[in-house]
């Protein structure tokens, strides 16, 4: 087992928070855990930096937390909150002089290419963008790889019409946008420490788990620790975090949490 460590880079919910023109009390609290940027993560570890998402904010991000190399990209899903940046990711490619590797469903990386097409045709000078990212679409619903020297296991599920990848790497799981599952997810995250899965807020949503329905995911998966993320503006930190069951926390920008990394698996 090697240390590594997850930086939440982002948990707000698909406007992020403040929302614009909004009023409310958390869209205009003075708590800094009340302000949130688009969902996003940082997993460091043996000197590499794994991003998860690359949201419309993640240029502010990476300048706020100096993250000045991406060895590896992960891509849940192609919906715009996370993957809404992936054009301010092109000055990786010139500081490394290499192309991104970037690890998705095969479902997502159609997607992606109506949303970025001129990543995928050639330019005028005949040259083509693709550089940019080596892809690496998974066509199953669960599996494992090592993804540049990181040894991960991953879980497909379905969120609205968009295929979703949770990812389980060492002793964390993570999963974003998640409404609807099977019982096998629960196989999937048996054992894991730290669970992170969003929870959008206390009002019921067809495509996202209620905080209700987070906190009973989290004590069913048996994790020691759960963070929930993807958070609305009707969530109030020190109210909701207070409300929460021993071991479960709201993660909030900046949090970084240890992980335990099985190079083995």
């Amino acid at each position: 087992m090697a240390d590594g460590s997850l930086l939440f880079l982002g948990t707000g919910a698909s406007s992020g928070i403040p929302v614009i023109g909004c009023t409310c009390v958390v869209c205009t609290s003075s708590n800094p855990k009340d302000r949130r940027l688009r969902t996003s993560a940082l997993i460091k570890y043996n000197g590499k930096n794994f991003l998860i998402d690359a949201g419309p904010d993640i240029r502010r991000q990476a300048l706020q937390h100096q993250i000045n190399t991406i060895d590896g990209l992960f891509i849940t899903h192609p919906h715009y909150d996370h993957v809404g940046g992936l054009e301010e990711l092109r000055v990786y490619n010139f500081i490394q002089k290499s192309a991104i590797h970037c690890m998705l469903h095969t479902e997502s990386l159609e997607e992606v290419k109506k949303l970025f097409y001129y990543l995928f045709s050639p330019s005028i000078e005949g040259q083509n963008h693709t550089s940019q990212f080596d892809f690496i679409p998974v066509t199953n619903q669960t599996g494992e790889c090592n993804f540049e020297g990181l040894q991960v296991r991953y879980f497909c599920y379905v969120q609205g019409n968009a295929k979703v990848l949770g990812l389980r790497i060492g002793d964390l799981a993570y999963f974003t946008d998640i409404k609807s599952y099977t019982d096998e997810i629960f196989e999937f995250v048996k054992g894991v420490k730290t669970l992170v899965v969003s929870a959008l807020g206390f009002t019921p949503s067809r495509v996202h788990l209620t905080v209700e329905e987070a906190v009973a995911f989290a004590e069913r998966s048996g994790a020691e620790k759960s963070y929930f993320i993807h958070l609305a503006h009707e969530i109030e930190h020190n109210y909701v975090e207070s409300l929460l069951p021993q071991g479960m926390h709201l993660a909030y920008d900046g949090l970084e949490i240890p992980l335990r990394i099985n190079d083995d698996n």
